[in-house]
């Protein structure tokens, strides 16, 4: 009697133990990241579990290395997490797939969600045809970021208030660029006024110009006189001005703008962290990048949040992506950490984002970037792009080759040439 007694109360100690962790949804997200973000993101998977006790998010990392193959793996081998944030580059090749589900359905079913709190760059990113396929997140727009010490000292007036007078111009910036860039007196640089920046960044410097990489039917434009035009004056700031490091100069790292050695730059809203991390020699900021002939337009991009098509728990899994792009994450992500820029229109202008006690201090310039940004023309063959463009630039940026139209010729070529292949060719 005491034995099957002993032996009911050892089974339901086991049994009885695990009955409310069994009765929660159990959902797993996959991201990458620096440590910081990593740590952040456990902290907002924490969070979301305590607000909802019948669910339970088990976050996991990949290292970014390796983070895309291994999404693909797990997709194709039909292993995937519920949630997994995808980088916009890849976005469209993947859901030609068929590995995300649809989210119109759960959206509508919402009578909380409303794109129109959302700008909407950040709700066409996630966009596959009529679809709601992904949830932005990292998202931003590129902007300039600059040394006002080296400004100051060379007698140039701020950026920023050339930029609400309407003055601030691809040519001023040229302008800029010569003023601040110092050489030795044996001609050895000490300081440039700019560099190239990676691709596409600037993408933002073609579109000034008045062109583009790509119509609106799809077709390529790399050797459209206007396109040339943009590509030639960055080519120029390198071998004609001479105010951007060469790739040998550039070696190392030895021009960066934290080291206070470039003046300006044009890069991502989500190097401000970083910046505000290592900067303490010398006072910056940021203004929107230049305008020419065809406005200044910033290129956009964010990551998605999406939800595995064979996920068992979509609904579930929606409150959750509903949540991580809500006011309560977007505030302490994109608003106190400025680790990007908010997808929500009230967020970025509220005074939690706005009003700033440590650089930059223009954020107002941030919220124009944006509201003025275009997403990049990424499809489902944009690696392959890429892949090409990075090869035959190479020549322009390195001095190869110097005419910027010889290159983008080829760059053409090529392009249509894969893009009338099937895919992988």
């Amino acid at each position: 009697m005491k034995r099957t007694l002993l032996v009911a109360i050892a089974v339901c100690l086991v049994g009885c133990g695990d009955q409310s962790t069994s009765k929660k949804v159990q959902l797993r997200y996959m991201a990458w990241g620096n440590p910081e973000q990593m740590a952040l993101e456990e902290e907002f998977c924490q969070e979301f579990n305590r607000q909802n006790p019948d669910i339970e998010v088990k976050f996991f990392r990949v290292p970014g290395s390796a983070y895309l193959n291994k999404a693909i793996v797990m997709f194709a081998s039909r292993t995937s997490p519920d949630v997994v944030r995808i980088d916009h580059f890849n976005f469209a090749s993947l859901a030609k797939k068929d590995y995300f589900l649809n989210m119109n359905p759960l959206a509508e079913a919402d009578a909380d969600f409303h794109k129109d709190d959302f700008y909407p760059q950040a709700i066409r990113e996630g966009m596959v045809g009529s679809q709601l396929q992904g949830m932005n997140v990292m998202f931003g727009a590129t902007i300039v970021y600059y040394n006002k010490n080296l400004l100051k000292k060379n007698g140039l007036q701020d950026p920023y208030k050339l930029w609400e007078e309407g003055k601030w111009t691809w040519e001023k910036y040229r302008e800029y660029a010569i003023a601040t860039t110092v050489r030795d007196e044996s001609g050895r640089p000490k300081v440039f006024g700019t560099q190239i920046a990676g691709w596409p960044l600037y993408v933002g410097t073609i579109w000034g110009f008045g062109g583009d990489i790509f119509d609106k039917q799809g077709n390529p434009t790399f050797n459209d006189p206007k396109t040339v035009a943009g590509y030639q004056f960055l080519a120029d700031l390198r071998w004609k001005d001479k105010v951007c490091p060469t790739p040998a100069q550039g070696a190392n790292s030895a021009f960066t703008f934290e080291s206070g050695k470039l003046a300006m730059i044009v890069d991502w809203m989500g190097n401000t962290p970083r910046f505000r991390k290592v900067i303490k020699d010398f006072e910056w900021d940021t203004v929107p990048i230049p305008s020419g002939i065809g406005g200044a337009v910033p290129p956009v991009k964010g990551n998605q949040l999406i939800i595995y098509r064979e996920s068992k728990h979509p609904k579930e899994a929606w409150r959750f992506v509903r949540f991580m792009t809500g006011p309560w994450v977007e505030e302490r992500l994109y608003c106190q950490r400025k680790r990007n820029f908010p997808t929500r229109r009230a967020q970025a202008n509220s005074d939690a984002y706005l009003k700033s006690t440590e650089p930059p201090f223009n954020t107002a310039s941030m919220v124009k970037a944006v509201e003025i940004g275009r997403e990049l023309p990424i499809t489902d063959r944009w690696g392959e792009v890429s892949t090409i463009h990075t090869m035959e630039i190479d020549n322009l940026w390195s001095g190869r080759e110097r005419n910027a139209k010889v290159v983008l010729d080829e760059i053409q070529r090529k392009v249509i040439k894969m893009l009338g292949e099937e895919e992988g060719f």
